[in-house]
């Protein structure tokens, strides 16, 4: 990764799309940053130009085609072009399918397969036009298995890690590899669960946001001729 890679991840606000941002700013990296709450890319946009980086902010429901496209086009203008796409965005709503809200698997869908797709297919022509860029999906362990009253979550992180296996053989004479970055429990609020919640729970290990930041970070920089089409990062 040299100084003049250009990033676009989204849930880019918050969590690991925060700590990703950081980490790429020591890295000399430019980012956009795209997530809903303006407030807080505000305030991950303002860190990551504390640590000296350089980072531009795009506001946008993911799962609204217009929007993300609008949003997707601001950022290369902003940044002169894309290297790199950091598809982080996630949500998680426990329940039982049985009286599992419609709206509830909607909104999972939209955000973590739909709006992946959206994303991608406006980002394409700046990533083919940077003749050797990366894109890597934040998956999870709930693409391998089943996890009861995670029905909708266990769906789209499938999906999604379908759509990137997918889309490398699509793009991969372009210079475009596509990772799919599966990493275990993460330390944030997620999922209904707080930072404080999920350090109470005994004998749990898990994840800082900066260790898959670090992972990002190295796909990123892998050399053309390499292609890690998937990585798993569990805390031991």
């Amino acid at each position: 990764m040299s100084a003049k890679t250009r990033v676009l991840i989204t849930g880019g606000s918050r969590g690991v799309g925060r700590a990703t941002a950081l980490r790429l700013a020591r890295e000399g990296a430019a980012v956009a940053l795209l997530a809903r709450s303006r407030d807080d890319l505000n305030a991950t946009a303002r860190a990551v130009t504390e640590a000296g980086g350089t980072a531009i902010t795009v506001v946008a429901n993911i799962g609204d085609a217009a929007a993300v496209r609008s949003a997707v086009d601001a950022a290369i203008d902003a940044l002169g072009g894309l290297d790199g796409l950091i598809l982080n965005a996630g949500i998680g709503v426990h329940g039982p399918v049985e009286t599992y809200p419609l709206e509830d698997w909607q909104e999972s869908i939209a955000t973590m397969l739909t709006g992946p797709f959206l994303v991608t297919q406006a980002a394409l022509p700046a990533l083919k036009a940077a003749g050797e860029a990366r894109i890597v999906a934040i998956g999870s362990g709930a693409a391998y298995a089943g996890y009861a009253n995670l029905s909708s979550y266990c769906a789209a992180k499938w999906g999604l890690r379908g759509f990137l296996l997918a889309l490398g053989e699509e793009v991969k004479a372009d210079g475009i590899r596509c990772c799919y970055l599966s990493p275990g429990s993460i330390l944030t609020d997620f999922g209904g669960r707080t930072v404080a919640e999920k350090r109470g729970q005994p004998g749990k290990a898990f994840l800082q946001p900066d260790d898959v930041a670090d992972a990002i970070a190295y796909l990123l920089a892998q050399p053309a001729h390499v292609w890690t089409q998937e990585m798993n990062l569990w805390p031991v």
